[in-house]
């Protein structure tokens, strides 16, 4: 999952998404209505105007959309560091976790060099092991050689 300012950033940047699709329907879909009393209704041939019921629950909704996204957003702001800690507990936080990343990649080099030694040890073990079948093969085959010779020259 992303940090804190990066989701900030998501939700700031979904919520200017949301700001523009619901500006652009209210654009699209608005009925015209008279600036004055006694003026005429204007019309736009081209114009696709969504009913009264439709264009409110939708605006409704959209609307909806852009307070939950709100409450999002305010919800990550005060979530993030800083707010209501002074500068001295923050510089104090910041410490303390630079002391554990330093003891946790202690370990990690720890972890790495008993890893290294682990391999060692196997690939000794390898080594010894195939020496061994390799030994013991010869020796087999040696034995094999000296019963063929000396079952051949009793012959």
């Amino acid at each position: 999952m992303a940090d804190r300012l990066t989701q900030l950033q998501i939700c700031l940047d979904q919520m200017m998404e949301q700001f523009c699709a619901t500006l652009n329907y209210i654009d699209k879909n608005h009925d015209f209505e008279a600036s004055e009393a006694g003026e005429d209704k204007m019309t736009d041939p081209h114009a696709t105007i969504a009913s009264k019921e439709d264009f409110d629950n939708t605006i409704d909704e959209l609307s909806t959309d852009l307070i939950l996204k709100t409450r999002q957003i305010t919800k990550l702001i005060d979530s993030l560091p800083g707010v209501d800690v002074s500068a001295d507990e923050q510089m104090h936080r910041i410490e303390a976790l630079q002391n554990q990343l330093v003891k946790m990649e202690d370990k990690k080099m720890e972890a790495t060099k008993q890893k290294e030694e682990l391999l060692r040890k196997v690939d000794s073990m390898i080594v010894d092991f195939t020496v061994g079948i390799a030994n013991a093969r010869k020796s087999e085959t040696l034995a094999e050689n000296e019963v063929n010779v000396t079952g051949q020259s009793d012959m």
